[in-house]
């Protein structure tokens, strides 16, 4: 092969390499994106963890700045049922329906442990979060401020344990259900 032939031979390979490494517009698009989010404006949703079955919800149905988010028994409450605002780049601010208020990481702190707490909503990277299927209809919940997954403390299964940022480990604490709510 002649050096001309050989060297457009190589860069044509090495295009055809890269583009099978980078997603496509359409696949990164739809990644994080529920597919009951993408037509349900206005709905709420139960989100169950998937080790202990129970919802995340607001401590007390407390509709201050700074209330806690812990699991909780699944009864139907407003303070367990959160509504997906589409914020762009497949992120979602995910407001309690009792209160109006973001599912938020209490200071935009990014270490492991951080506490998440409603917070009055304000479009900050804390209280944007990216719903990534993990398989069987469950979803990790990534901070976009820190990359850390929405996570039950422990892995504990009783009611009232509190929830809290750590980093993604594909772990059960770490997968939420999100069940249709209204």
């Amino acid at each position: 092969m002649k050096p001309r032939h050989l060297l457009g031979a190589l860069l044509t390979a090495a295009l055809a390499a890269a583009s099978l490494a980078v997603p496509s517009a359409a696949s990164a698009a739809g990644r994080g994106t529920p597919p009951a989010f993408a037509s349900a404006s206005g709905s709420t949703y139960e989100l169950r963890a998937q080790h202990s079955g129970k919802c995340l919800d607001v401590d007390g149905a407390l509709t201050y700045d700074g209330a806690n988010v812990k699991q909780w028994t699944c009864v139907g409450v407003p303070q367990q049922h959160w509504s997906p605002v589409p914020v762009g780049g497949g992120y979602y601010e995910l407001r309690a329906q009792h209160s109006g208020k973001c599912l938020d990481v209490d200071g935009a702190l990014t270490f492991d442990g951080a506490n998440v707490q409603q917070w009055t909503c304000a479009g900050v990277p804390q209280q944007h979060w990216l719903l990534n299927p993990v398989g069987s209809g469950f979803y990790e919940l990534r901070a976009q401020h820190s990359g850390k997954c929405l996570d039950v403390d422990n892995a504990y299964k009783y009611d009232g344990a509190n929830v809290k940022q750590w980093t993604c480990v594909g772990a059960p604490q770490q997968h939420w259900l999100l069940v249709f709510a209204g």
